[in-house]
């Protein structure tokens, strides 16, 4: 399924903290299996155009670097131990950041969390 069928794109202009971006490559990376290095690069120059074109089509104009954030299953409501992986890339000449979200992706609080206030 192509990224435009399955994600959502919105701009938003505070994400200015960097320390949740990752690498895109870690987005085709499980941690557990050791792929082809060679297939991977292509996939990830496949996905990185795949993203390119998307974030241009709501008026990306080019620059800056295509990285993914990961959510933690417990705040996507997954109890399956996965991530969800949200793209992004952040505009350079006006600090617009454009996301892209998975449309299945529904943010939760995981339960009890707020179990106790103080």
């Amino acid at each position: 399924m192509a990224l435009k069928d399955s994600h959502n794109v919105v701009d938003f202009h505070r994400v200015d903290d960097f320390r949740c971006v990752r690498p895109l490559r870690d987005s085709l990376e499980d941690g557990f299996s050791k792929p082809d290095p060679a297939e991977v690069d292509a996939k990830e120059r496949q996905l990185r155009d795949e993203l390119a074109a998307l974030f241009t089509e709501v008026g990306w104009e080019g620059d800056g670097e295509i990285n993914c954030m990961f959510v933690a299953p417990c705040f996507a409501g997954r109890d399956d131990g996965w991530c969800d992986v949200v793209y992004h890339v952040k505009q350079g000449n006006n600090g617009t950041s454009w996301l892209a979200i998975p449309r299945d992706l529904a943010l939760s609080l995981p339960e009890g969390m707020l179990a106790k206030r103080w």
